[in-house]
């Protein structure tokens, strides 16, 4: 399989909140198969295949960690907060600053030669660090506003075999494979209509999906179940507990706000096209858009299949390529069975 629309997705900006960039990318790549999506403006975009009074939501979150213009002082240097981002990757990193219009900038800190030896054996404090942009004050304040966005620069790049790496491979992996199902899935008779979302800001508030959800309970619609695709924490030197190989396909959650008899039919389809797959205990909460999803409504029967992946919420995550496909096979022909639709 030809992964080349991955990179291409990868290389699009799409900071939590300012997913513009990306729902024009999508717009632009669902036309060239014959398909108009609806812009559900903040929420996102969704689009629909198939036919009939059953519904089936298929949502994966487009947006990516990203910096934010806390203040900008009087020499221009700009100070930033870095939800879900450890403060230790980010010194030395560059980065595009999405004001007005885009600067390249760095991540500066005070060089060690100016610490004390006890402040060397420390992690520099975010509140220390700073984007430097090169430009004189006056433009970085003419340029840059309190709020803006800023991400990684780093361009996605192919590994040995199977494997890929780039900044916001969580969650535009779930992305990814939304595409190569919607074409899959747009040939085949379905038991009925499969929409898919591609949510914005679940990296704060989960408003887009939330949102995209409601507007399908507000119809009259029989809404069935939803599926949820995300990333997941993947093997790696160092990182062994609650974590799951790469390359040996998807994890199927595992928990109290889970359909039990959806997961039954998933791990039965799995068996009968011998995929491999782990179960994802998930005791309490998944972290994932499943928590607000299974609350609309009187209570949506959701499911949840994640994207094993390194380095999550670093500008150098990597996934397998292999548990895209091995993903793809399963959903290819979990939707065309009725028993789905039915548990």
């Amino acid at each position: 399989m030809n992964h080349d629309t991955f990179l291409e997705i990868l290389n699009v900006p799409s900071p939590s909140g300012r997913e513009e960039k990306m729902k024009a990318f999508i717009a632009q790549y669902l036309k060239k198969i014959g398909i108009v999506p609806i812009d559900a403006g903040y929420a996102g975009l969704y689009w629909e295949i198939g036919e009939g009074e059953s519904l089936a939501l298929v949502s994966a979150h487009i947006d990516q960690v990203s910096y934010t213009v806390e203040r900008i002082d009087k020499e221009g240097y700009i100070y930033f907060q870095m939800p879900g981002i450890d403060a230790r990757i980010a010194p030395g990193q560059e980065v595009s600053v999405w004001g007005k219009k885009e600067l390249t900038g760095v991540v500066g800190m005070v060089p060690p030669h100016y610490l004390s030896q006890e402040e060397r054996t420390r992690p520099v404090p975010r509140k220390k660090l700073f984007i430097d942009t090169g430009l004189a004050a006056e433009q970085v304040h003419q340029n840059v506003h309190i709020g803006d966005s800023c991400t990684w620069r780093y361009r996605s790049s192919r590994m040995l075999g199977t494997m890929l790496t780039g900044a916001g491979i969580d969650n535009r992996v779930s992305l990814y494979l939304s595409l190569l199902l919607t074409e899959r899935l747009s040939s085949k008779s379905l038991p009925g209509r499969v929409r898919f979302i591609a949510s914005t800001q679940e990296e704060g508030m989960m408003f887009g999906a939330a949102a995209a959800t409601r507007l399908a309970f507000q119809s009259t619609e029989d809404v069935s179940f939803a599926l949820i695709m995300d990333a997941t924490f993947g093997l790696s030197h160092g990182v062994e507990d609650s974590a799951f190989p790469l390359g040996e396909g998807y994890t199927l959650g595992v928990g109290p706000i889970l359909s039990k008899s959806h997961l039954h039919v998933m791990k039965e389809v799995s068996e009968s096209l011998n995929l491999s797959y782990s179960l994802e205990p998930l005791t309490r909460s998944t972290g994932t858009e499943a928590d607000i999803i299974s609350l609309v409504g009187e209570g949506m029967p959701v499911i949840l299949l994640s994207i094993p992946i390194r380095n999550m919420h670093s500008p150098v995550e990597v996934v397998d390529l292999n548990d895209v496909e091995l993903s793809l096979k399963l959903l290819d022909t979990a939707f065309v069975e009725e028993k789905l639709w039915e548990a």
